[in-house]
């Protein structure tokens, strides 16, 4: 096994345990966040529909789990193979982050790690999810540390389309939210 296998073993060894709690996390955020409005009164079909809606739920926050964990093991491969194949765009924090292709993917990832080095998610919170059962929403802000640095904030916002029984992400846009830069922030240093 030549040196970069075992830095990636070491690296995947110790981060399986923050990856399962990552995991755990997300499935946990994603059964209290559903919204439970709907204008069908029959108990049946609206409890059917919420079981269905909640299978959605911890299916996409399972899928999306899987997508940070793959992005954090430099896995590019493993991302590819959760994106929908007839058409994504990925926004990354940078304005020229733009990925529509497989090459465009692989070359993001091959800069952030040749940046970076390692990189990590915890703290999955404030999230929001969505669905009419063929597409999903989901809003997260994820703590992402690059380079074992300290923890910064990102929002996340994914769409995935649900084709022959499994969800796929056809689009996602991630920021690096700023502090004291709201309206209302500025506006008290103007006064």
């Amino acid at each position: 096994m030549d040196l970069a296998r075992l830095a990636v073993a070491a690296v995947a060894t110790k981060m399986k345990p923050m990856l399962m709690a990552l995991s755990c996390t997300l499935m946990c955020a994603a059964c209290s966040t559903l919204p439970t409005t709907h204008t069908n009164h029959d108990p049946a079909s609206s409890a059917q529909r919420m079981a269905a809606e909640r299978q959605d739920q911890v299916q996409v926050m399972q899928r999306a789990a899987l997508l940070l964990e793959r992005y954090a093991m430099n896995d590019p491969e493993g991302v590819l193979a959760l994106l929908d194949r007839e058409q994504f765009t990925i926004f990354g924090s940078d304005i020229s982050e733009v990925v529509r292709s497989e090459h465009a993917l692989r070359q993001l990832m091959e800069d952030d790690f040749a940046l970076w080095r390692t990189a990590s998610f915890t703290e999955v919170r404030e999230v929001d999810f969505r669905t009419d059962g063929t597409l999903a929403t989901v809003h997260f802000v994820a703590s992402f540390s690059p380079g074992g640095g300290p923890a910064l904030p990102v929002r996340f916002a994914m769409t995935w389309r649900k084709t022959n029984g499994e969800w796929w992400l056809t689009q996602s846009a991630n920021s690096v939210p700023t502090r004291g830069q709201s309206a209302a922030e500025l506006r008290k240093k103007l006064r």
